[in-house]
């Protein structure tokens, strides 16, 4: 498991003001041990997944090996992946890092091959060296770095979802001579999706008289081709200094259809009853890192960064509408090409002092530029050209953060962090075109105490108690006032998007608390509490404006939320393990009535419960996941709700030989049905729409072979 080895001595005056009221947020941990006890002897919090229990199942995705773990969820229908969420809570409030740094906006965690990972680190509480974008906490996910040996190593998958395949070839290279190593993993993988569902729309009048009811089957399917490749170069310098290189390249390229068929039962339909859109797009990220660490006199240690990333897409959209008979009526085409680069750098000073502290000092600072070309042209039943838009804009965002941290060896039994971390932000967007949206300005800073103690029992149990701030920064895409719109069937269940220039970013208080019965051999009990105090919380508002719907965030007014969790590790036997989580969140925002005014898209609870078998050549297992939902009011005027998942998962290994194993892996086998409903109910009656999608098992098989 890992642990900074944190410092900054100034910072034990500041935590005692923050001690009186503090919120968790992400921590960065560096792992540099291997023993099981790790996550036992360390002071700041963290749970460290490794190599071997992220490829034991054999999933196809990231998301799949982050749903079984404690605390975490996936939206979404069941077996289709979906955003990764804390204590319940996406939508910015859960911060995703890549080998510490935050990700690109739009970047998915399933772009990166598990077999590709060396630990995933689950903070829960802050700590000064990451940044404090967490309010319910961060996920670190660490590309392979370490290189002990020569490995030559390749595999072949091949995953089958109803009609749809997705074969997959992955290779690592890795090799070190004296002071010089090396390593390469590459995955290429072609996906086929087919994605049935059905839309229901009804309305009711005051006197809940049913004046409209539509049924809209829909299809999505196409097929994406992503390469994958993560090289990293390692020299040993003199006097122990050490310089490391890692890159990250993900190539894709999409090219998807929706279709959507509409039947109007019960009043008028809508102005394109049937229509399809073709979208094309090839998307490029790249990120780059120099690393360079320094030993200095007396066991101080001075880590420098700089990174540089690009993040890039260049789609073509296409949207025709039809009537009731299937004849053209519009075609509406857009060009569009965001591009995004990035310049990073992160410094950090570390000395012991004596025997009792290490402290560091340091920096994190970036750079990004984000332009986009987006021209929309409409053209009548003829093809005639009817309307043109050109929305080009230039947008900038600077980061910088400096902070402070002492981890403090008290006594044998008891120890403390403290942390400072002072980050600034400023955003400024402008247009390049005429008619593209207005000019934006936005600064923000935040001061982030935060404290973390760790007290030892004489049984080797630990307590926890950690007190800190974080914030939540709205996304540029949230600030930009452009409008989003849909191309058929605007109402108060499917309005447009836009942004707000005038958000501002969500501040919160918290406290995370745990106790953590060790049982030896990486067996535990552990139990934890959570509570975040939320200023400024940001909420959907729906509203009117030039006849259309349309849907804005707006701060409005301060939410709390807290909750539990329980885990347990067994080792039963020494051929079988038990693994299981229990989770239960509850939040409420004090400027929406209730009931059921939680924050919005909140899970209310996970539960999983799994097991390993191991015997001769062969091991198997599997788990079983929940997600609980329910009824989640937006506003006054807006009510949403979801089905709960459950996910059934089982696997096969079959070690054949010494460098030769077969894995088969079922994902997704109870098949469940997903619902989602988005009620409106305004002065003049109440319009409902329901999304029903069925799912399907995900079914692979993977040959693994050291070469």
């Amino acid at each position: 498991m890992s642990a900074p080895r944190i410092t900054g001595g100034l910072l034990l005056a500041v935590s005692a003001c923050a001690c009186a009221s503090e919120t968790q947020a992400p921590q960065q941990v560096q792992v540099t041990a291997t023993r099981a006890d790790q996550r036992q002897r360390e002071t700041t919090a963290s749970i460290v997944i490794n190599h071997a229990d992220i490829v034991r199942q054999g999933d196809q995705t990231l998301a799949d090996v982050l749903k079984r773990l404690p605390g975490v969820s996936i939206s979404g229908s069941p077996g289709q992946g979906g955003a990764i969420q804390m204590r319940g809570l996406g939508n910015g409030y859960t911060q995703i890092l890549l080998n510490g740094d935050p990700v690109a906006a739009g970047f998915s965690l399933d772009s990166i091959a598990p077999e590709t990972i060396e630990r995933i680190e689950i903070l829960r509480s802050a700590t000064a060296e990451l940044s404090n974008q967490a309010v319910a906490g961060a996920i670190n996910v660490i590309l392979k770095k370490a290189v002990t040996r020569a490995q030559r190593s390749v595999s072949a998958s091949l995953a089958r979802q109803g009609n749809a395949s997705t074969p997959a070839l992955s290779a690592q290279l890795s090799d070190q001579n004296d002071d010089y190593s090396y390593s390469l993993a590459a995955t290429l993988t072609r996906k086929h999706n087919e994605k049935p569902f059905t839309d229901w729309q009804q309305q009711r009048d005051t006197n809940g008289t049913l004046t409209l009811l539509r049924r809209t089957p829909q299809t999505e399917a196409g097929r994406t081709d992503a390469l994958t490749l993560t090289p990293r170069l390692n020299w040993k310098l003199a006097d122990g200094d050490t310089l490391s290189w890692q890159s990250f390249a993900y190539l894709r390229r999409m090219d998807n259809n929706a279709r959507a068929d509409e039947t109007a039962l019960i009043g008028a339909p809508s102005d394109y009853p049937h229509n399809d859109a073709d979208f094309v797009a090839n998307f490029v990220m790249l990120r780059t890192d120099l690393n360079w660490t320094q030993l200095l006199a007396g066991g101080a240690k001075l880590e420098l960064k700089l990174g540089a990333g690009t993040n890039r897409r260049k789609g073509v959209f296409d949207f025709h509408g039809r009537d009731v008979n299937g004849k053209p009526l519009s075609r509406h085409h857009v060009d569009s090409g965001p591009v995004e680069n990035t310049i990073t750098s992160t410094g950090t000073y570390r000395r012991p002092v004596g025997e009792q502290h290490a402290m560091a000092l340091g920096w994190d600072a970036s750079h990004a530029l984000r332009s986009e070309d987006r021209n929309e042209i409409l053209f009548d039943a003829a093809g005639k050209q009817t309307g043109a838009n050109n929305a080009d804009y230039r947008a900038y965002v600077n980061r910088l953060a400096l902070f402070a941290q002492d981890e403090w060896q008290v006594s044998k039994q008891y120890s403390l962090y403290f942390g400072l971390r002072h980050e600034r932000l400023d955003t400024a967007s402008r247009a390049i075109a005429a008619n593209a949206p207005d000019a934006l300005d936005a600064s923000s800073s935040v001061w982030s105490p935060s404290l973390q103690s760790r007290w030892q029992l004489t049984n080797k149990d630990v307590l926890r108690l950690a007190l800190s701030r974080s914030y939540k920064a709205p996304p540029l895409v949230k600030l930009v006032p452009r409008r989003y719109t849909n191309d058929n069937n605007n109402n108060p269940t499917n309005p447009d998007e836009q942004g707000n220039p005038h958000l501002r970013p969500e501040l919160a208080w918290g406290l995370d608390a745990a106790y953590e019965h060790y049982l030896g051999d990486g067996a535990l009990l552990s139990a934890s509490t959570y509570m975040r105090r939320i200023r400024d919380v940001t909420q959907s508002r729906l509203f009117q404006q030039d006849g259309a719907w349309v849907e804005a965030p707006f701060n409005h007014g301060n939410a709390r939320t807290h909750g539990v969790e329980l885990e347990a590790k067994l080792r039963l036997s020494k051929a079988l393990d038990v693994r299981a989580n229990l989770s239960r969140n509850w939040s409420r925002v004090d400027n929406v009535p209730g009931p059921d005014n939680r924050l919005e898209g909140q899970t209310p609870a996970t539960a999983n419960l799994g097991a390993d078998y191991r015997w001769t050549q062969w091991t198997i297992g599997g788990g079983i996941n929940y997600q609980a939902a329910g009824p989640s009011r937006q506003s006054a005027l807006v009510l949403t709700s979801a089905s709960p998942k459950r996910e059934l998962d089982l696997y096969a290994l079959w070690k054949m030989n010494a460098k030769t194993q077969l894995r088969f892996s079922a994902n997704n086998l109870l098949r469940q049905e997903a619902s989602e409903t988005y009620v409106y109910s305004g002065a003049d009656g109440a319009m409902q729409r329901i999304r029903l999608t069925p799912t399907r098992a995900t079914l692979r098989l993977m040959l693994e072979q050291q070469l």
